[in-house]
């Protein structure tokens, strides 16, 4: 499905003490700038197909699926309703802006945990793909939260800008949350085409 899926391993700076639990914990200094995406899910009903529990995206329906895991009902001491068992992966399909611009950022958020599959392939710890891109570079940051769980967040840029990206995740974990933000980041040429176009508006609507 993945013309090319790259995983990347990289080194985590883990805070210290123990964080209660809290969503979306970390969010991007760019959330709600023109070209940005927003898309939330907490996983509290078994559905493999689940729509976003928040969305703020203009530019199309995200899309996520679950392959071959494994969901728990319950409420374990401060997570949400639903986690689920990663034997397989999700698949995220998360549409953008239509332009050619030279640059993306994306920031996930994932709350998890080390899994029990004990499976030799998987490590227990998060791998985190995206696709498509020429260049990329990305960074990890985790966060202790209470009873074992984990706060991380990928920071990944990418070059270029394509319409829409499909983001991938695995690993032997327990998955509770996932938070995905988008921006496209334009020409500094066009930005400022944009704000003298903007100004024109407005000096228009002033005269009238």
């Amino acid at each position: 499905m993945m013309r090319r899926l790259v995983i990347f391993a990289v080194a985590v700076l883990v805070g210290v003490g123990s964080i209660a639990f809290a969503d979306d914990l970390l969010p991007p200094s760019w959330r709600g700038d023109e070209g940005s995406t927003l898309q939330e899910w907490t996983f509290s009903t078994p559905v493999l197909t689940p729509p976003p529990d928040v969305v703020r995206n203009p530019y199309g329906d995200p899309l996520l699926r679950l392959d071959s895991c494994y969901w728990i009902d319950r409420m374990d001491q401060g997570t949400h309703k639903g986690i689920w068992t990663l034997s397989g992966e999700i698949d995220v399909y998360i549409p953008n802006v239509e332009r050619d611009w030279p640059e993306k950022h994306i920031w996930i958020q994932l709350t998890w945990k080390p899994g029990t599959l004990q499976d030799p392939y998987l490590p227990d710890e998060p791998i985190v793909g995206v696709n498509p891109f020429k260049t990329m570079t990305a960074s990890r940051t985790d966060t202790a939260l209470a009873n074992g769980w984990v706060h991380s967040v990928f920071a990944i840029d990418i070059w270029p800008n394509p319409i829409a990206e499909w983001v991938a995740v695995k690993g032997d974990i327990l998955v509770d949350q996932l938070v995905i933000d988008t921006v496209c980041i334009p020409e500094p040429m066009t930005v400022t085409l944009l704000g003298l176009g903007g100004l024109a508006l407005l000096g228009n609507r002033r005269r009238r």
